[in-house]
């Protein structure tokens, strides 16, 4: 736009920072590691990380490798690496992500999606016929049915 041609940025980097006293609203869109310790409205997309601090207060769309939050988001989450909420972040978005942790003091107010989880298994409840045949031949009888098959003594002639 300006006359500069695209440079490659090390996506180790942090490429974008927005102060403490920064209110932005927009999308942003860029290749290093993203740092917002402001007020951010909009989305944010990285194929980097997403540092959100302790005092930033965020409301966006997000698509980052790793994010991290120390600060407050809404919004949503997709992180094809890692979220971490840490003490004192607290997330209101529904997330998808590949690793999830959740600090003691963090809060996370949503949904969470696991990428590769697979589908959901039927039902963890009933065991195949098979495995329930050997359990029971392995089970030591109960009281009742001690009781069940025992015969009654005969009545004696009077």
């Amino acid at each position: 736009m300006f006359g500069r041609e695209k440079r490659t940025v090390p996506i180790d980097r942090i490429e974008v920072t927005l102060g403490p006293t920064t209110n932005f609203n927009g999308d942003l869109e860029c290749d290093g590691i993203v740092r917002i310790e402001g007020v951010y409205r909009g989305s944010i997309k990285t194929i980097s990380n997403v540092i959100i601090s302790e005092d930033a207060r965020v409301d966006a769309h997000i698509e980052a490798e790793n994010v991290s939050v120390s600060g407050q988001v809404k919004g949503s989450i997709v992180a094809q690496g890692r979220l971490e909420i840490l003490s004192t972040g607290k997330v209101w978005a529904d997330a998808t992500v590949t690793s999830f942790l959740l600090d003691d003091g963090g809060k996370l107010h949503g949904g969470l999606k696991m990428f590769g989880s697979g589908p959901e298994p039927e039902s963890f409840d009933v065991p195949p016929a098979a495995n329930a045949a050997a359990t029971a031949e392995e089970e030591p009888p109960t009281d009742d049915a001690l009781e069940a098959s025992t015969p009654d003594p005969a009545p004696e002639d009077q």
